[in-house]
This record gives structure tokens, C-alpha cells and sequence, in this order.
């Protein structure tokens, strides 16, 4: 019985990890919640981690650097009764960037009053040569539309990790209040 408890009290510690999430708001128009411990990323972090033609509104990640939250914004001309069309687009576009991609949800979900096409996946890119590895990531992405602007939301950890923050990923987006 003791065996029982212990290992029930080891998977329970490894799979609900609970992150304390503190509000933050990134803009007059954006605010959630992200982990405590989470900090806005270094301009070297940037740099050497993402490409982007514009600046994202918000970048952070954890202390290990294993863990990121992104928002991104677009200029378009996506309107609110097309989040099917911009559902299949991203669809579509996420299945060409990976080698593998295994969809654990995806769809249109209401949080706080807003609609957003969300995509929660587990992706593969398979090395090319000797001197490269496999990379396997746990993504959530959250698509909304705003007055002709599309928000990208973007947590992103390694593959292994998931486990431990599947949960507050969610947490995460369900936090998300677009003005």
C-alpha cells in the first residue's frame, strides 16, 4: 500500500505540476496570466532563437530557457467570420513546417467573450545530417482576430517536457482577454 501511495503521489508531482500564474498585461488591448517564474526574454535570446521581420509584442520563457510564450501580431484582412478559413490556412502551413505533426486538439474555442482558432500539436523535424538532431516540440498555438489585426499566442516547449506543462499551457490560454 505504501508502493501505491508513493508512486501515486510521484506521477501526481510530475504530471500536475502546477505553475503559479501571475497577470500580466502586455498592451492596453492584451492581457492573461503566465507563470511566475517566467521572464521577458534578452535581446540575445531573440536573436538567436527566432526570426521574425516584426517585433513580437511579447517573448518570455522560463529560467532553464526550455519553456516560451510568444504573442505575435499581423496586420491582414481576416475578418471575424473567417476563423474557418484562417483555421485551414494555419492548418495547412503547420503541417508543411514539420516533418511529423500529431494534432492533439485543434478547432475554434471561445475564452473571455473572444472566438480563436487554436492548434495543440506535437511536431518532429528530422536531422538532415550527422551534425544535426531531431527536434520534437509540444506547441499550443492561439490564433484571434481583432479589428483587422490577427494575435498569435505561442507556447512552445520540448517534447519530453510536455507532461509537466501541458496544463499550464492551457491555463495560460485560457487566461488570454483580447480587447
Amino acid at each position: 500500500m505504501r508502493s501505491f501511495l508513493f508512486v501515486f503521489i510521484l506521477l501526481f508531482s510530475i504530471e500536475g505540476t502546477a505553475q503559479k500564474l501571475v497577470k500580466v498585461k502586455l498592451n492596453e488591448n492584451i492581457s492573461l496570466r503566465l507563470p511566475k517564474s517566467f521572464t521577458p526574454m534578452t535581446e540575445e535570446d531573440k536573436q538567436q532563437r527566432y526570426e521574425s521581420v516584426r517585433l513580437p509584442i511579447a517573448l518570455y520563457t522560463d529560467p532553464d530557457r526550455m519553456v516560451d510564450f510568444g504573442v505575435n501580431r499581423s496586420y491582414s484582412r481576416w475578418q471575424e467570420g473567417d476563423l474557418k478559413i484562417l483555421q485551414d490556412f494555419y492548418e495547412a502551413t503547420i503541417l508543411e513546417l514539420y516533418d511529423k505533426v500529431k494534432f492533439l486538439d485543434k478547432g475554434v474555442k471561445t475564452i473571455n467573450d473572444h472566438d480563436y482558432v487554436i492548434f495543440e500539436f506535437e511536431s518532429a523535424v528530422y536531422s538532415e545530417n550527422e551534425f544535426q538532431r531531431k527536434i520534437a516540440k509540444y506547441s499550443y498555438l492561439m490564433y484571434g482576430l481583432e479589428g483587422g489585426t490577427t494575435y498569435l499566442f505561442n507556447f512552445t516547449c520540448e517534447l519530453r517536457l510536455s507532461s509537466q506543462w501541458k496544463s499550464t499551457a492551457h491555463a495560460i490560454m485560457d487566461s488570454v482577454k483580447l480587447k
